[in-house]
């Protein structure tokens, strides 16, 4: 009788052991569910760009989106909305609202960002980057890392370096060949630099929104404008408003792919990754697009009309110096560091 109480008890006590475990392999299972429930994504993000869908620009944007649907299974939809519909055309203001979080994402011009991020206007220095192996060279050196980490500070976060291209100058009143030439044009500009460039080279600068550019052109209230060939100004079709073209590489113009950080944080560690491939894989899908046709579009807008002028070396070397106050103006406000880093990188690409 006793033997028996006892199995009785040991019985017990075992169904009680597993019950108990149950229940803390339930509650864990419950715990671990309501991590993941934890992040809610949106149903729709919000991407920013200040051109249209039609320009390699553009394209690098959309071709973001898909790839971050794509690689995320169809967990991330982001919506792109052209010529800065979200900032009633107002380009300049796209920096401030993916700095607040009224914007997810953007797809800019670094001139666009400079203004609120200094750092960013080493791109643009006049005559850093003599060609396209420098500019390479300098994208994918720590030098660019560093302007990424100037974003942290502005609450957002950047994914990768995409590409608007060298900016060619243009006009309707002459050929531009040496810096006298530029004296009295009313050329259109966006940013404090910019501004300063023209006016050393003896330019009324005028600084203007880009949904004002054409009908401006078209109407004689500017003379000309500067951008780049592939990514604005064929798809734009500015060759219709502009009789001349002066390839002078004089500023380089990246694009870079930013989020919120607030956004960013939200999303889990595997999405981050997802969308950092998507936006590096939609960059280099970019970059090759605006390159591919820059032979065929100097030949195309000859074919419309437009004369087109290849500076030599000792025509270039004098705009360079009539702009080398500007390039150290600004180099200052960049910070040496930074600007000694890309000249670096620029120098070691000279070399191989």
């Amino acid at each position: 009788m006793k033997k028996s109480w006892l199995t009785v008890l040991a019985v017990a006590l075992v169904i009680t052991l597993v019950a108990l475990m149950a229940g803390c392999g339930g509650k864990q299972a419950q715990s671990d569910k309501g991590k993941a429930g934890d992040v809610k994504l949106k149903e729709e993000y919000k991407l920013t760009m200040n051109v249209t869908k039609e320009t390699k620009w553009g394209q690098g944007a959309v071709k973001f989106a898909e790839l971050a649907k794509e690689y995320t299974n169809g967990k991330v939809n982001i919506k792109v909305y052209p010529s800065a519909m979200l900032t009633g055309g107002d380009q300049m203001r796209q920096v401030e609202m993916v700095q607040n979080g009224s914007i997810d994402f953007m797809v800019n011009s670094t001139i666009n960002i400079a203004p609120t991020i200094p750092e960013f206007d080493v791109w643009g220095l006049p005559f850093m980057f003599p060609d396209y192996k420098a500019v390479d060279a300098a994208m994918n050196s720590p030098a660019a890392d560093k302007l990424f980490k100037a974003l942290d500070k502005y609450n957002m976060v950047g994914l990768a370096w995409g590409e608007n291209g060298f900016r060619e100058v243009t006009n309707n009143k002459r050929p531009i060949t040496s810096p006298d030439d530029m004296k009295g044009l009313k050329m259109r500009v966006v940013t404090p630099m910019y501004i300063d460039i023209m006016r050393a080279l003896g330019a009324n600068a005028v600084s203007m929104n880009w949904g004002e550019v054409f009908t401006s052109l078209q109407q004689g209230v500017i003379d000309g404008q500067e951008n780049p060939i592939v990514g604005v100004i064929i798809p734009t079709k500015i060759y219709e408003v502009q009789k001349f073209i002066t390839n002078w590489h004089y500023s380089y113009d990246a694009l870079a792919v930013v989020v919120n950080k607030n956004t960013w944080n939200s999303f889990p560690p595997e999405i981050r990754e997802q969308l950092k491939k998507a936006a590096v894989d939609a960059m280099k899908w970019q970059v090759a697009e605006s390159r591919k046709g820059l032979g065929e579009g100097i030949e195309f807008l000859k074919s419309k009309g437009m004369t087109v002028t290849d500076l030599t070396p000792q025509q270039l070397a004098a705009f360079k110096q009539a702009t080398k106050p500007v390039y150290d103006k600004y180099a200052q406000k960049v910070g040496p560091e930074i600007v000694k880093a890309f000249e670096e990188a620029v120098a070691k690409a000279a070399k191989n």
